[in-house]
């Protein structure tokens, strides 16, 4: 039973790839790989002119790599790219291991992570489709395998079924996924028809996603220094406004570069919740070396499952990024906020912006009303002054913007304070 993996990491760089950025994914890839429980021991850059449709690489990157493999023992080969399911084969019988590619690892990660029923669902339609045409060849590396990456997910026996059963294991699979989506759906109307606002959290996989929502709702939700530490969403009530009004609060899966397209339509019924806040708080890394590129990545996957709700761009760990380095954000990005989650700095000006958004600016406003009518306002409100007119009262109240045609649809007279 292998305890941890040795792995070779082989980032490739095609076409009119920048180098910075495929080292960049590489150090990334080295990450999933710590979080998947191996150990990168070797990380190697090879540049492909032309794709081989046999190896990916061409034959003599691959002679290479093999001989280092061997010399190091090397338990997995983890590849920076997409590799066809006949490539994957190939490589596999040149390298007498494990080879995986980064959709691969992506998925068994998800696997690693996923809790609820409704994640394990998930995960396992979108790796019984990502394995379905690599079935041929696979069972013996398996077999040879006791644990690691590339063995997690549907598990050893159903990758070894006939692809018959495979099919019939999506099918069952997809059912699942339409029940689980008729779930949400009611749950949303049920939500929407209470008038209660969404707010959801995204971003960048170990952006501080689950951390920042700790520290608004201090609930409990898992967060570790990780790639994809949360993969089922969370859900928690937030009191705004000093208990006055309540919202309900998402943590989401995070994103990352290349996202596999089958984890997108797996997760639909979770990444609906995105779809339907009413605000995003879309999380950014302060401390990444490529943070526009972490919020380009974001951008592009809310496109692709169609989100149209507005943002709020927040940078995180700023406890962990230098002065000038911070000043240079703010500039770039003036109307972001900056926090550290870990350290609660700046929660309460998430909580006034997110308040100023759902419930609008706090105004004040002066009403006529009959003195039965107080207890309403009080309700809606915070009362400033009362003076005595006659038979009425003239209220001086501090209240939302989106109250005061609350207060005018019950025929109060709503005059602007000079």
């Amino acid at each position: 039973f292998v305890d941890i993996q040795k792995a070779l990491l082989v980032g490739v760089i095609t076409g009119k790839q920048i180098r910075a950025d495929r080292e960049d994914s590489l150090k990334e890839i080295g990450s999933l790989v710590s979080t998947a429980g191996s150990k990168p021991i070797i990380q190697q850059m090879r540049r492909v002119e032309k794709i081989d449709p046999r190896t990916f690489i061409g034959k003599g990157a691959c002679s290479e790599l093999v001989d280092m493999s061997k010399a190091n023992d090397i338990d997995v080969v983890i590849f920076d790219c997409e590799l066809s399911p006949g490539q994957q084969r190939n490589l596999r019988s040149l390298f007498e291991c494990d080879v995986v590619d980064r959709t691969g690892l992506i998925l068994d990660i998800f696997a690693l992570h996923a809790n609820s029923r409704e994640a394990r669902v998930q995960v396992e339609l979108a790796l019984s489709i990502y394995l379905k045409p690599r079935l041929a060849g696979i069972g013996k590396s398996l077999n040879q395998q006791g644990g690691g990456i590339g063995t997690r997910g549907p598990g050893e026996a159903k990758l070894e079924t006939d692809l018959r059963l495979i099919e019939k294991q999506i099918t069952k699979l997809k059912k699942s996924i339409r029940k689980i989506e008729k779930q949400r759906k009611i749950q949303s109307s049920s939500r929407k028809r209470s008038k209660i606002p969404m707010v959801s959290i995204v971003g960048y996989t170990n952006a501080g996603k689950s951390t920042l929502l700790t520290s608004l709702t201090g609930s409990n939700a898992y967060a570790a220094d990780e790639l994809f530490a949360t993969v089922d969403a969370l859900q928690r009530e937030l009191i705004l406004d000093e208990g006055d009004k309540k919202i309900i609060i998402s943590d989401t899966v995070g994103f990352i570069q290349n996202l596999p397209t089958t984890l997108i339509e797996s997760f639909k019924s979770t990444l609906e919740v995105v779809k339907d806040a009413d605000l995003l708080l879309h999380v950014v890394d302060a401390a990444s070396a490529f943070p526009e590129k972490h919020i380009k990545t974001v951008h592009e996957i809310l496109e692709q499952i169609e989100t149209t709700s507005k943002e709020i761009i927040v940078f995180n760990k700023i406890d962990k990024i230098e002065p000038f380095a911070l000043t240079s954000l703010k500039e770039r990005y003036p109307q972001a906020l900056f926090i550290s989650a870990i350290d609660n700095s700046g929660i309460e000006e998430i909580l006034k912006k997110v308040s100023n958004f759902i419930y609008g600016e706090l105004v004040i406003k002066k009403v006529i009303i009959e003195p039965s009518r107080l207890n309403f306002l009080v309700k809606n409100g915070e009362i400033l002054s009362v003076t005595n007119k006659g038979s009425k009262l003239e209220v001086e109240i501090q209240l939302r913007e989106n109250l005061v045609s609350v207060l005018e649809s019950s025929n109060i007279l709503v005059e602007e304070t000079k």
